[in-house]
């Protein structure tokens, strides 16, 4: 019996996965990570030989429970209609080097593509930056597709242990142990490098040493305060999609 075989179908994933990686993709819309019909999304269970992902030809705000595909981590789908996305060795390689991370985000946000350009490293100038201390890599190889293994294991390499990565002149990676830990880290680095880029060098702006951001870190990212976060967008999808 051949690892397609041997693999799960769609419906005997639990429901609630493909759920929430729909809602994940549809907060990230909502929240400027939208970039036509760009940008993907992966989940995986604990140590699971597979990965759920985003179908390709659709936008963030587009996706359903219809519009997910089954994946193997190196790639092949295994169940589910629609094309795979051709950057799919990003989050094969992460997930094979990181046990850790149970999903991947890769996204194109107007001022996240901005820093991925410039040569500077994010500082911790608010609440939002003090979640990437030490600040994230900058992925230098190519500003090209990551449609290779070895491109894929790369990225995966510069990552490390690192929650978030920029992709030079293309975008962003961001990596969790949930899908919304993961969609939450995407909007916050967002936010933290869209005030960096509002404060021109030459005004000297200053930043939290860290100490201070790490203390920041754990009081203002700690578990409890992500969930009332992540209930939060939940709540303003809802009006969003209302109006």
């Amino acid at each position: 019996m051949n690892r397609v075989e041997r693999s799960p179908a769609l419906e005997q994933i639990p429901l609630r996965w493909r759920e929430d990686l729909v809602l994940g993709c549809r907060i990230l819309a909502m929240e400027g990570h939208t970039d036509k019909h760009l940008g993907h999304l992966s989940a995986r269970g604990r140590g699971e030989p597979w990965y759920l992902m985003k179908a390709s030809g659709y936008g963030l705000d587009e996706i359903d429970r219809e519009k997910i595909l089954l994946l193997d981590r190196d790639g092949a789908r295994l169940d589910g209609a629609g094309e795979r996305h051709n950057e799919y060795p990003i989050h094969g390689e992460i997930y094979k080097l990181r046990p850790d991370v149970r999903c991947v985000v890769h996204t194109h946000p107007t001022y996240g593509k901005a820093f991925s350009a410039l040569r500077e490293p994010l500082r911790p100038l608010t609440h939002e930056g003090c979640w990437f201390v030490p600040p994230p890599p900058r992925f230098e190889e190519t500003s090209d597709l990551i449609t290779t293994p070895e491109l894929g294991r790369a990225v995966a390499e510069c990552l490390g242990s690192r929650d978030a990565l920029f992709l030079r002149n293309h975008g962003i990676v961001v990596v969790g142990s949930s899908v919304q830990e993961a969609c939450l880290r995407a909007i916050m680095l967002e936010e933290a490098v869209r005030v960096q880029l509002l404060v021109p060098p030459s005004r000297s702006p200053e930043w939290s040493p860290e100490p201070e951001a790490l203390s920041k870190q754990r009081k203002i990212f700690r578990q409890e305060a992500l969930e009332n976060l992540w209930r939060y967008y939940v709540r303003k999808l809802a009006v969003h999609r209302r109006h």
